[in-house]
């Protein structure tokens, strides 16, 4: 299982820090042609970052994702020519400002003859998008070529979007349909940034109540937050303890009737627990 519990931010135009984004520690990285690079230099961000992405992903690195600008915009059309003509091309897309299920079957089409196999991450930043996650989150499903691994709640661009602050409590519907909308596509699902590195509490809080929620994973501009994000993601010990036993104690007693810690281990708990150990670090 591939592990998407970080996604980490570059502006398009920094290539000297390719090196760096590799050995960041990330599970994906993402080189930014949109809201990481000013609108008057983003042709020649396009035709500085893309050569980064020649050759094989190599043993541990992170999936090297490419944002893209919205595909309705002029920006984002030429991103995309710019992508069906490498010859190498990212591992991924990220998507944003996505509204409508039709506008990411329109990418994968244009993608599909060459590129069959990029992941798209779909950025959700809006109402509307939130309106219609489910369908966005399944728009790939049952479809050949590129799909998505990923839905992303922007949390900042839509917190402007409606007027609200960052708090939890406005956040809060829009995450859960975020989550819900993922779990039915069977697809991971990232939540927004935290925007302040120097307060390691609160992202601390903040990405143990996400991943409370059934996110699988954080975004971050910085670094030195990934730690952190990733050992909220990440199963402890502990936790990988009680799923082994649950299944232990499951597949011994096929009457549903076993007990672990005390407590009835039925279908649903082992479901959880194959869930745990399904998002062990490999």
């Amino acid at each position: 299982m591939t592990l998407r519990r970080s996604v980490l931010f570059y502006p398009a135009l920094s290539t000297e820090r390719w090196d760096e984004a590799m050995n960041s520690g990330a599970d994906m990285v993402v080189f930014d042609l949109e809201d990481g690079t000013v609108p008057a230099r983003r042709a020649e961000a396009r035709i500085a970052v893309l050569p980064l992405y020649a050759g094989p992903r190599k043993a541990g690195q992170p999936l090297r994702l490419l944002r893209v600008n919205n595909p309705r915009t002029e920006d984002g059309l030429r991103d995309l020519l710019a992508v069906v003509d490498c010859g190498d091309p990212p591992d991924g897309l990220i998507l944003p400002k996505i509204e409508h299920a039709e506008e990411v079957r329109w990418v994968a089409d244009v993608l599909r003859p060459r590129h069959p196999g990029l992941e798209l991450v779909v950025l959700i930043e809006s109402p509307r998008g939130i309106k219609n996650a489910m369908d966005i989150a399944c728009s790939t499903a049952g479809r050949d070529g590129p799909q998505i691994t990923c839905l992303f709640l922007g949390t900042a661009d839509f917190s402007a979007s409606i007027g609200s602050d960052l708090g939890w409590d406005a956040l809060a519907h829009a995450r859960a349909e975020t989550v819900l909308a993922a779990q039915e596509a069977g697809i991971d699902a990232m939540d927004g940034v935290w925007f302040d590195p120097s307060d390691e509490a609160g992202l601390i809080d903040e990405a143990a109540r996400i991943a409370s929620m059934g996110f699988t994973g954080k975004a971050s501009y910085d670094q030195v937050q990934i730690a952190n994000i990733h050992a909220a993601f990440t199963p402890t010990p502990v936790q990988v303890g009680w799923a082994e036993r649950v299944l232990a104690a499951a597949a011994a007693d096929p009457l549903g009737t076993a007990r672990v810690d005390g407590k009835m281990v039925n279908e649903s708990i082992a479901r959880r627990a194959r869930r745990i150990l399904d998002r062990r670090p490999t």
